[in-house]
Order: structure tokens, then C-alpha cells, then sequence
């Protein structure tokens, strides 16, 4: 009863961040996926109960690289729509940091792909969804969207673009940006707090362990 219930909060908080970052509340739920994957929920939890320091080890491991991967989109995303913001910049090639903005999109998509967890596996699907969503106007501005979500760029189509079509997408108040900027977010808090809560676990268990060994009296 008490999983069920924390479920239950999560999913109408996450909803309620959904609604305000623009997000349609239809596309994909944490309740959803939690009810048709509950294989990969308990298989989760049957991990962690086991309490295994390899276990932990591994899973901080992960949340390590979900937390890398989840902040360089952030930061890339950020340098991309500044540079597209600034009106005095009167240089608008934007294909180098765009590319580099596509090439994190496509990481932080495949690491969360990899990652165990309702809650990782939910941020997936929200993240795929983002750009499946907006996938017409980024062809637009020479961004195509592959059925997996991941991006790629056509650089020319980018550098010949409507200025205010990128604006609308890529600017620092572009739809897509932050849709993207929103996930991404909380994908790396999450990741982070896991981490550090996977890494202070294993330490409690070493530290338990050694003063258990240290009390053994090997004399006869």
C-alpha cells in the first residue's frame, strides 16, 4: 500500500510539472508505464533489496552516467539558445553548437534507453516524446527525428532556415528547447540524488562490515 501510494503522489506531480512546462498530459504517464512495465519496476526493487555492494556499485555506476550525460544536454542546450538570443551577435551560424546540442540529445536519449527503473524508463519515453512531438518544425530548420526519437542534422538546411522558425524552436523561450531543457532537468537531479544515495548506502555497508570484522576474535 505504501509503494502504491508514493506511485500515486509521483505520478500527479510529475503530470502537474508536465501541464506547466507545456507538455501534453496524454502522451505518457509514470502510472501508465508502471501498470503495462511492471516487470522492470520490481526488477528494480528486487535489486536493491538484495542489498549487494556490486548491485549498488553497478546502479551508481549508471546513475554516474545518466547524471554526465543528462547536464552536457542541459549546458549544450543553453549555449546553443544564448547564442541564438543574443541580438547584438551579428555571426547567426549556429550549425556547430546545434550539432553539438543534436550529438547530446542522442546520448542522454541512449543512456536513459539503458537504464533501469520505472522512473528512468518514464523520462525516456518523455524525452522521445518531445522531439517525436515537434518532429515537423525541426524539419523544418533541418533537424530530422527518427522513429526511435533520436535527432540528426543537416547543416546546410540549418544555415539556410527561417531565423524565426529556429528562434521558435531553439531559443531559450522556443517550444522545443524547453520541453527538452524540462526532462533533461529533472533527469539529472534524479540521477544525482540516486547516486549519492547509492554511494552513501554502499559506504554505511562497508563501514558496517569492517567494524563487524574488526570485533572478531580469532584467538582460540
Amino acid at each position: 500500500m505504501v509503494i502504491k501510494m508514493r506511485l500515486r503522489v509521483t505520478s500527479q506531480m510529475l503530470e502537474n510539472n508536465r501541464r506547466r512546462a507545456g507538455r501534453s498530459s496524454g502522451s505518457s504517464s509514470l502510472l501508465k508505464y508502471v501498470n503495462g512495465n511492471g516487470a522492470g519496476g520490481s526488477s528494480r526493487l528486487n535489486t536493491m533489496n538484495t542489498g549487494s555492494a556490486r548491485a549498488n556499485r553497478l546502479m551508481a555506476k549508471g546513475y554516474e552516467t545518466l547524471e554526465k550525460s543528462s547536464t552536457k544536454l542541459v549546458d549544450q542546450a543553453k549555449h546553443l539558445a544564448d547564442k541564438i538570443d543574443d541580438k547584438d551577435n551579428k555571426d547567426k551560424k549556429i550549425t556547430d553548437q546545434a550539432a553539438k546540442m543534436v550529438d547530446c540529445f542522442n546520448e542522454a536519449l541512449k543512456d536513459l534507453k539503458q537504464s533501469s527503473g520505472v522512473l528512468n524508463q518514464y523520462y525516456f519515453q518523455t524525452l522521445r516524446d518531445v522531439s517525436l512531438e515537434n518532429e515537423d518544425a525541426l524539419e523544418e530548420i533541418g533537424i530530422t527525428v527518427s522513429s526511435g526519437g533520436s535527432l540528426s542534422l543537416n547543416r546546410e538546411k540549418l544555415e539556410s532556415a527561417d531565423w524565426e522558425k529556429v528562434e521558435k524552436l531553439l531559443g531559450s523561450e522556443g517550444k522545443f528547447m524547453k520541453q527538452m531543457n524540462y526532462v533533461a532537468s529533472r533527469v539529472a537531479d534524479n540521477a544525482r540524488s540516486n547516486s549519492e544515495s547509492l554511494s552513501s548506502r554502499y559506504n554505511s555497508r562497508g563501514d558496517i562490515t569492517s567494524s563487524y570484522l574488526s570485533r572478531i576474535n580469532y584467538r582460540r
